[in-house]
């Protein structure tokens, strides 16, 4: 009820083109854009052009990253009404090059009226009570977090079109869409009488909507986790490098007074929310698990580097963990991972010089790597901290990288590999490097 003509009389030129069609007959993002040109033109003494609202955190901020010679990346939003709120910011991405998408899921759904996100909201109110999964004892399994219900994914396809079919009609020129939990291998029987449900057929479920909303919108699709049964469906993964590991431990998930806690979901700016932005240490049990490269073995790599590209959980970019960076920054080439970061104006003011100097080396390697599988994988030194993989079998036309993550160097045939340096081999010459990072970051 926003929109009021005989409160709203001032008209710029781009509100009267959006009127033109009729304020009833707009999509929701038109609706927002008139909103926006509605308070801009009403209030001109408080408000900038409303063209121009949230340019430093969009249009702006993508701008930066091209002309600083980014030229391929992956765009993910935390909703689809960002875009809606910002449509140039989608349209910048797909004319630079850039995948873009948004966060989607249909794995938890809320009781209607008291939905907590809009991924757990659906149009059709009968899916509550007839379409969730119940356990042996008839009790519906919990959505994430203990909040709600988890949705039959055989029940579900009817509101996965619903839902994209409203996305679509805003006209928006996604080429990504990111699907959560579909591919972590969270998968059920569900013992409800009306609608029993093996693992199987749930799986097969969650595979059909993920091709579905491929192939009907021609998008680049990808999920949480990323494990084998989904490979041949996705063409990205989050979780596969570095798994979320901060529910294990009080202190990162609850305690707001130590120094591990992993931050909260908010930024009273409406920029990166501390969970992602805020740079914590990591304990000493669960640096060995999930941290130290000593203990990778690129299983996955091995059999799908040339389909699926993996990364890290969300929850841990590439600077998340102090005293970390360098070392993740070394992985990145020798496992050809992408690099990961949760940017905003701020944070990419931050972060903007140690990304540049390292996607400059990294993409080089990239882009011969990620065409081939990955040939070869061995450790070099008795305690794990010299590892070498190879993309593409042998010769000048392998990709070939020698990580070092000691304290020392380490000799390489000829060639010293300084502490925490990487040795790249490619296209008939060699390279070594080693992150340069400012101070703060490391």
């Amino acid at each position: 009820d926003f929109w009021e003509p005989s409160v709203f009389t001032q008209r710029s030129s781009e509100l009267e083109v959006l009127l033109a069609k009729g304020y009833g007959n707009l999509s929701e993002t038109d609706r927002i854009q008139v909103h926006k040109y509605a308070v801009a033109s009403n209030l001109p003494e408080v408000f900038a052009d409303a063209g121009q609202w949230m340019d430093s955190q969009t249009v702006a901020l993508l701008q930066e990253m091209k002309e600083g010679g980014i030229e391929h990346a992956w765009i993910g939003l935390n909703s689809w009404e960002q875009a809606y709120g910002k449509p140039e910011l989608v349209e910048t991405a797909v004319n630079q090059d850039y995948l873009i998408a948004s966060y989607d899921s249909y794995h938890s759904i809320h009781e209607p009226g008291r939905e907590q996100w809009i991924t757990a909201q659906f149009d059709d109110l009968s899916l509550y009570e007839n379409a969730v999964i119940t356990d042996l004892n008839g009790k519906p399994e919990s959505g994430f977090q203990n909040v709600g219900r988890k949705l039959n994914p055989t029940l579900s396809l009817p509101a996965v079109k619903n839902r994209m079919e409203g996305i679509m009609s805003n006209q928006l020129p996604f080429n990504s869409w990111f699907i959560d939990c579909d591919a972590t291998g969270e998968i059920y029987d569900d013992y409800t009488p009306s609608h029993i449900t093996t693992q199987e057929e749930d799986l097969a479920a969650r595979l059909e909507r993920m091709s579905y909303i491929r192939d009907q919108y021609h998008l680049v699709i990808g999920s949480e986790g990323g494990n084998d049964f989904a490979a041949s469906d996705i063409a990205y993964a989050h979780g596969i490098e570095l798994k979320t590991f901060a529910w294990m431990d009080e202190d990162m998930k609850k305690n707001q007074d130590s120094d591990y806690y992993i931050g909260k979901y908010y930024n009273p700016n409406g920029g990166v929310a501390e969970h992602f932005s805020k740079r914590i240490p990591v304990k000493e049990q669960y640096h060995t698990t999930f941290v130290d490269p000593k203990y990778d073995i690129p299983l996955f790599k091995l059999v799908y580097n040339d389909s699926v590209i993996t990364s890290y959980h969300w929850d841990w970019s590439t600077f998340k963990i102090k005293g970390a960076t360098a070392d993740r920054m070394i992985r990145e080439i020798l496992y050809n991972v992408p690099p990961l970061y949760h940017l905003d104006a701020v944070e990419w003011s931050k972060y903007k010089e140690d990304i540049l100097r390292h996607q400059t080396v990294w993409s080089d390697f990239s882009q011969t790597a990620v065409t081939r599988e990955m040939t070869g994988f061995e450790y070099k030194s008795e305690d794990g901290s010299v590892q070498k993989t190879v993309f593409g079998g042998g010769g000048d036309a392998a990709a070939v990288a020698v990580a070092n993550f000691g304290d020392s160097s380490y000799q390489y045939e000829n060639i010293e590999i300084p502490a925490h340096s990487v040795l790249i081999e490619m296209n008939g010459s060699r390279e070594v490097y080693t992150p340069s990072l400012d101070s703060e970051h490391v």
